[in-house]
C-alpha cells in the first residue's frame, strides 16, 4: 500500500515535518506529491463555477487543493490497492502504520475511510467492524481532509463524481452519496494541527497550527457567494436539513445505533482545540 503527502515545493519545512511523523508512525516509505500550487494559475478544466452547486466558486488555492488530491486519485484507481492520502499538517499517532495495513487488506469494504477527525460533534451510521478496526458511516460532511484511506474503486468513484466540481474538497469527499461508502475510523490515528490543542506539545507548532489556504495571500484570494437567490436557497436547504433532523432523522439514528458525538483521538495525539 502506498502512503501519500501533499506538500508544497516551497514549504520544505512542511516536508520535513511530514517525514518526521509517518516515520514515528511506522511508515519508512512514504511519498511526496508535489502540490498544484494556486500561484502558478494551473489549469482546472473541471472547475465550474457559478453552477449553483455546493459553492457558487472556490478561491484558486481551494481548486488547486481539489486538482492535488485528484492526481493522486488517479494514480490509486490504476492501481490494485487501497493508498493513504495526508496532508503536510497532520500529527499522527505511532499506531498509524499498523492501523493501515489492517485496513489495506479489507479494500474491497469501503470505498474512502476517515482517518482523522476535528473537534465537534458528527453523525455517524451504526457501528461496524474491519479486520478489528472500529468505524462507523459517515452521515454529514466533515470540514476536514486531511488524512484518509481510499479503495482503488473509491478513488474511481470520486474522479467520476469530479469531473465537474465546486465545492470544497473537504466537503466532497465526506459527502454521503448512494453507492459511496464512506467510513469514520473511530478511534482517528491524525489530526490537523489547526484543530488540535498544542500547548506543551513537543514539535514545531509554528509550521503547522495554520492552513496554508487561510494565511497570507490566500486569505486575500477573491471569493464569490453568489447572488441572492443563490444564497436564499442554501439557507433555506440548511433551515430544512436542522428542523428535519431535529423532529425526526436524530432520534430515527439513535435508534438505529447510529450516534451523534464527537470522534475518540489516538491516545499519542494532541487534543482537540476547545
Amino acid at each position: 500500500m502506498k502512503v501519500y503527502f501533499i506538500n508544497l515545493d516551497r514549504v520544505p519545512e512542511r516536508a520535513e515535518f511530514m517525514f518526521h511523523q509517518l516515520a514515528q508512525a511506522g511508515i519508512p516509505n512514504p511519498i511526496r506529491f508535489s502540490a498544484i500550487d494556486a500561484a502558478r494559475n494551473p489549469k482546472a478544466e473541471g472547475y465550474k463555477p457559478q453552477s449553483w452547486g455546493p459553492y457558487w466558486t472556490l478561491k484558486p488555492s481551494e481548486v488547486a487543493v481539489v486538482e492535488s488530491h485528484r492526481a493522486i486519485w488517479a494514480k490509486v484507481a490504476a492501481s490494485d490497492a487501497p493508498a493513504a492520502i495526508f496532508e503536510d499538517d497532520v500529527y499522527l499517532s505511532r499506531t498509524t502504520g499498523l492501523v493501515l495495513a489492517s485496513l489495506a487488506s479489507c479494500g474491497a469494504g469501503f470505498d474512502m475511510v476517515k482517518l482523522d477527525a476535528v473537534g465537534k460533534p458528527i453523525r455517524l451510521g451504526p457501528d461496524r467492524v474491519l479486520d478489528g478496526q472500529a468505524l462507523r458511516p459517515l452521515l454529514e460532511v466533515v470540514p476536514s481532509a486531511a488524512g484518509y484511506l481510499v479503495s482503488p474503486q473509491g478513488a474511481t468513484q470520486l474522479l467520476q463524481r469530479s469531473r465537474t466540481y465546486c465545492t470544497h474538497l473537504d466537503d466532497f469527499i465526506t459527502q454521503p452519496e448512494p453507492g459511496y461508502s464512506a467510513l469514520q475510523l473511530m478511534n482517528a490515528i491524525a489530526i490537523q494541527g489547526m484543530f488540535a490543542d498544542l500547548s506543551g506539545w513537543p514539535g514545531p507548532h509554528k509550521l503547522v497550527e495554520t492552513s496554508e489556504r487561510t494565511t497570507g495571500r490566500n486569505r486575500a484570494e477573491p471569493y464569490a457567494r453568489g447572488p441572492a437567490l443563490y444564497r436564499l436557497k442554501k439557507e433555506l436547504g440548511r433551515a430544512s436539513r436542522k428542523i428535519s433532523r431535529r423532529l425526526v432523522t436524530d432520534r430515527a439514528l439513535k435508534r438505529r445505533g447510529g450516534k451523534i458525538g464527537f470522534v475518540d483521538l489516538a491516545p499519542d495525539l494532541p487534543p482537540y482545540r476547545q
